[in-house]
C-alpha cells in the first residue's frame, strides 16, 4: 500500500485538505445556523398574510450551497445567504413592494424585531455577533427559465438580474469535472484495507473536490492578507468565479491553486495600461462582478497585489515542509498548519513505516513528546520544542 510519507505530493495534498476541513464551520455553530435557517423558512412558508398562498421556494446559496465555506477570523461574523424565491413574474410586483413586505414580516415578529437590518439587495438578520443571515427576495422572469430572477435593488429602486441556483449549478459542474482526485484515489485504497487503520476520514473530507478546497484556501489567505485593510478585500464571488473559470480539471488541490494563480498573474500582465481583468456572471453575462473596479480602481490594485503575493508564496510552498513550513504558517495561520500536520501523523502515522518522518512532523507541529523509552509521540512524556535557528523568535 502507498505510504503517504514516501510521496511528498500526496502528503502535501492531505495536509491542504486537513487545513481546508479545519476552516469549515464547527459543529456547534453549524447547528445554530441550521436551526436559525429552519425557523426563518417556517415563518415565511406558514405566513397568513402577504405571502400566504404564494408559490415560493426557500434555499441557501453562496458558499454554503457550493461547499466552500470558511469560518471567519477572530471577531468576524460568518454569513449565510438564502433566497426567498417567488415563482411568479416580477412584473406582478414592484421591487419596493416585495422588499418591504419581507422586511415587515420579520420586523413584526418578536424573535427578529431587533435583528433586522436593511441592505441594498437583501435583508439581514444579525445573530448577536456570531453570524448573520442575508435573505434575498427574487421573482422569476419567465416560467420557461425559473432560475433566472429579478431581485429588488433599494438604491436603484428597480429590479436587477440574479441567478443564484444557476451560478451554483455552474460552479459544481466544473468542480465535478475531475474524474478522481488525488486524495480520492489514495483513500479509496485505504478503505479496501480498512483493518490497517482504525479511523478513516469521512467522505466529506476526501471526496470534496479540488476546486472547492482551492476556493476555501484562497479565501482563507484573502482574509489574512486583508485583515487590517478589509475595505479593499476582494469579494468571495470574484475569487470563486475566477477559480472556476481557470480550473482545468486538476486532480490535486495544490496544482489547482497553482494554475489559478498563474493564470491571474499572466492574464493581468498581458493587459495594456488602463485595462483590467473583467469577471462577469457566468449565467448572466450582463452582470459584471467587477464593475466597482472601474469606479474604485484601488480595489483592482489590491486584488492584483494579493494575487501576486499568494502566487509568490505558492511557489515557495513547492519545497519540502522542512523548508516551506514558515510559509504555510503565514498563509493559513500557525495553529491551523500545525494542527493539520499533527492530525495527519495521528491518523496516518500508524500505518507508515517512516517513523523518523513521523517524529519530525510531530516536532514541526509543536505537539511532540518523548516518553521514558526515548520514543517520540503526541501523547505522553516530556514535550519537545521545535528547533530554531539562533535568533529565530
Amino acid at each position: 500500500m502507498n505510504d503517504i510519507y514516501s510521496n511528498f505530493h500526496l502528503q502535501r495534498e492531505d495536509v491542504l485538505a486537513r487545513i481546508a476541513e479545519s476552516l469549515q464551520l464547527d459543529k456547534t455553530r453549524k447547528e445554530r445556523m441550521e436551526s436559525a435557517y429552519t425557523s426563518i423558512c417556517t415563518l415565511i412558508s406558514e405566513d397568513t398574510g402577504y405571502f400566504k398562498g404564494m408559490d415560493i421556494d426557500l434555499y441557501p446559496h453562496g458558499s454554503v450551497r457550493i461547499g466552500a465555506t470558511v469560518k471567519p477570523l477572530k471577531n468576524d461574523e460568518f454569513d449565510l445567504d438564502m433566497v426567498l424565491h417567488i415563482n411568479k413574474p416580477y412584473y406582478s410586483f414592484t421591487p419596493q413592494q416585495v422588499y418591504d413586505e419581507l422586511y415587515k414580516k420579520l420586523k413584526n415578529d418578536g424573535r427578529y424585531s431587533n435583528m433586522v437590518e436593511k441592505k441594498r439587495r437583501c435583508i439581514r438578520l444579525n445573530y448577536a455577533g456570531d453570524f448573520h443571515i442575508d435573505i434575498t427576495i427574487g421573482c422569476i422572469i419567465h416560467s420557461s427559465d425559473p432560475n433566472n430572477l429579478k431581485v429588488p435593488d433599494r438604491e436603484l429602486r428597480n429590479w436587477v438580474d440574479s441567478n443564484p441556483k444557476g451560478y451554483a449549478d455552474w460552479f459544481l459542474k466544473i468542480a465535478n469535472s475531475v474524474r478522481e482526485s488525488l486524495l480520492e484515489g489514495y483513500y479509496d485504497k485505504l478503505y479496501s484495507v480498512r483493518a490497517e487503520i482504525q479511523e478513516l476520514p469521512t467522505d466529506e473530507f476526501y471526496k470534496k473536490k479540488p476546486l472547492q478546497r482551492a476556493v476555501q484556501l484562497i479565501k482563507r489567505y484573502r482574509d489574512i492578507y486583508f485583515a487590517n485593510n478589509s475595505d479593499y478585500a476582494t469579494s468571495s464571488i470574484i475569487l470563486t468565479t475566477l477559480a472556476a473559470h481557470f480550473y482545468n480539471g486538476e486532480p490535486a488541490i495544490f496544482d489547482t491553486i497553482d494554475n489559478i494563480l498563474s493564470r491571474i498573474v499572466s492574464d493581468s500582465g498581458r493587459l495594456s495600461s488602463g485595462q483590467r481583468i473583467k469577471i462577469t456572471n457566468p449565467v448572466n453575462p450582463n452582470e459584471d462582478f467587477t464593475d466597482k473596479w472601474d469606479t474604485e480602481p484601488l480595489l483592482y490594485k489590491h486584488f492584483l497585489e494579493f494575487s501576486k503575493d499568494l502566487y509568490t508564496k505558492w511557489q515557495q510552498m513547492k519545497k519540502q515542509f522542512s523548508e516551506s513550513a514558515p510559509t504555510y504558517e503565514f498563509v493559513f495561520g500557525e495553529n491551523i498548519y500545525k494542527g493539520a500536520i499533527k492530525e495527519q501523523v495521528e491518523k496516518l502515522g500508524k500505518i507508515s513505516s517512516d517513523k523518523l518522518y513521523n517524529a519530525g512532523a510531530l516536532i514541526m507541529s509543536g505537539q511532540a513528546k518523548t516518553d521514558n523509552r526515548g520514543n517520540i509521540n503526541p501523547n505522553t512524556g516530556t514535550k519537545n520544542e521545535r528547533h530554531r535557528d539562533f535568533g529565530d523568535k
